[in-house]
């Protein structure tokens, strides 16, 4: 391996292969006083487990950074704090942090982070909240018999949350560090609220400790990026600027999750949705208390209720003396009864209050417009933003000193390259033309860009159709429109090479000059971009 350098003008983006995750990094053309340099930059670093391409383990993805920037990165970037985006930098079991020999310029993250500001904290609150009474529901399950498919599946989306260490955990114990240190805090704490509580217990977990890994690590004190600062600038690299799109500051809009109408790619079904901080309370406190023999959370008062173990068992002759207690055990216990018992049926509320997390978490996403200086093209990585982060890139704009504004329209008329949003699932790229209103598909690469338009998906799609509810990662139909857009050049992270599209779709000339601007190897796939 060989340090990556990057082009004389312009910038080289690796893609590296490891799994269903994000990690990319990029190397710019730099000056440091008058000594010429490589500006190195890297975003996210994870991938679910059992989830790799090729056997390749996380540490070689890291040896490979190293070797790269000869250890040291300029500016690192968290687009958001899922575990397919953040557990490589996480502390392995038993070692050190596989980071520890790697420095770190600056760490740049979402407004959504900044302990000073209110609404960022209002949410964390929010999602603390939920992660709480989801482990709790986890934990709940596990003690419940014919549950297990359910079980599994909130498994997969707790662990998304929380992140992992190292190997995969076993089924249904992807939340028990936060029970336990719930119950912790509780046994220690009696006259803390949940509220109080849940910042406790989560604020362990893998994908928080790995931010805050980064953010003690870097040289400079963290940057948080938001749509309403004036565009970053990269240290080192005269004249780059770095636009941040989103997440937006309107609450409304982070919490609008799905594509609507002619916005979305392939209508679905749509799933319960659940507004989720008192909600989400409610059900921790029942969940928290039936777990540990306290208060279960019921709104009836003790007295006007008797526990089911103490009814339905036959030959028990109280609190019931007259032989109705053996007929109702009888009735209730029937296998041909079965049907009609509704017991656990309350923990299936549990998947969809784990799926609306996930997705709120995905559009807090930090989306960078990366616009080089000469050219004015642009990268555009979307971390897992979702609609409501899209629908408010639309009325983005910034003026300079000079007087002169850019709009995120102009921004993504631009876009020679799109990180595909999420995988390339069915809420995170939008569809539309140019002349809608909103973001989409439709308004990049317009003009003298369309013809040098790519776009990269950190996708291992047979390990995700793979799974007992498969996750269709890409979906075929945004797949096909980038595939069209692109005129073939899409890089996934499962395909060894870009296949050859038609000669009516990119002529020899055009793909024998794609083909000289690409590497591919089983680590990476690498793409240069000029600036001229």
């Amino acid at each position: 391996m060989a340090q990556m350098t990057a082009p004389a003008t312009g910038v080289k983006v690796r893609m590296y292969r490891q799994g269903h995750g994000d990690c990319f990094l990029l190397a710019f053309a730099g000056r440091e006083g008058r000594r010429k340099r490589n500006v190195h930059v890297l975003i996210d670093c994870g991938l679910k487990p059992k989830s790799e391409v090729h056997g390749q383990k996380i540490d070689e993805i890291i040896d490979d950074i190293h070797e790269a920037t000869g250890g040291h990165v300029d500016v690192v970037i968290v687009t958001h704090e899922h575990q397919d985006h953040v557990n490589g930098f996480a502390k392995k079991r038993d070692k050190k942090h596989l980071f520890d020999k790697i420095s770190f310029g600056q760490c740049w993250l979402a407004w959504t982070e900044d302990e000073t500001d209110d609404l960022a904290n209002a949410l964390r609150d929010r999602f603390n909240d939920t992660l709480l009474t989801l482990a709790l529901a986890q934990d709940r399950l596990g003690a419940t018999p014919d549950t297990s498919d359910l079980a599994q599946r909130l498994s997969d989306l707790i662990g998304t949350e929380v992140g992992d260490d190292d190997a995969p955990q076993p089924d249904g114990s992807e939340g028990l560090e936060i029970t336990d240190a719930f119950r912790a805090a509780r046994a220690e704490n009696p006259q803390l609220d949940m509220a109080q509580l849940s910042r406790l217990a989560v604020k362990g977990i893998t994908n928080k400790r790995a931010t805050k890994y980064l953010r003690d690590r870097a040289e400079a004190t963290p940057v948080f990026l938001s749509p309403d600062h004036p565009p970053a600038e990269l240290p080192h690299v005269k004249d780059l600027k770095v636009y941040a799109l989103g997440p937006p500051r309107d609450p409304e809009l982070l919490l609008d999750l799905d594509p609507e109408g002619t916005e979305e790619f392939h209508l679905r079904a749509r799933g319960m949705r659940l507004a989720v901080n008192g909600e989400a309370r409610g059900f921790a406190a029942a969940v928290a208390g039936d777990a540990d023999g306290q208060t279960d959370g019921s709104p009836f008062n003790s007295r006007y209720r008797i526990p089911a173990d103490k009814i339905l068992k036959r030959g028990r002759r109280k609190p019931l003396d007259d032989g109705s207690h053996d007929h109702l055990a009888q009735i209730y216990n029937d296998r041909d009864a079965a049907w009609r018992r509704i017991d656990d049926d309350w923990l299936a509320t549990s998947e969809g209050l784990a799926l609306r997390l996930n997705n709120e978490v995905n559009n807090t996403s930090l989306v960078l417009a990366i616009e080089l200086p000469k050219t004015g093209k642009v990268l555009l990585f979307t971390g897992d933003a979702q609609r409501g982060s899209w629908i408010g890139w639309s009325d983005l704009s910034w003026t300079d000193d000079a007087g002169d504004t850019t709009t995120a329209r102009d921004l993504l008329a631009r876009c020679v390259l799109y990180k595909v949003g999420h995988h390339g699932s069915h809420n995170a790229t939008l569809d539309g033309t140019e002349a809608d209103e909103h973001a989409n598909i439709g308004w990049m690469a317009r003009g003298a860009f369309a013809n040098g338009f790519a776009a990269m998906i950190p996708a291992n799609t047979p390990w995700a159709l793979g799974k007992k509810r498969p996750w269709v990662h890409p979906l075929p139909q945004i797949e096909a429109a980038l595939e069209k857009k692109a005129r073939g050049r899409v890089f996934r992270t499962d395909r060894d090479h870009v296949p050859r599209p038609p000669t009516d779709l990119m002529p020899d000339d055009d793909w024998t000059a794609f083909q000289d601007r690409i590497e591919e190897r089983a680590l990476y796939f690498e793409y240069s971009i000029e600036d001229k």
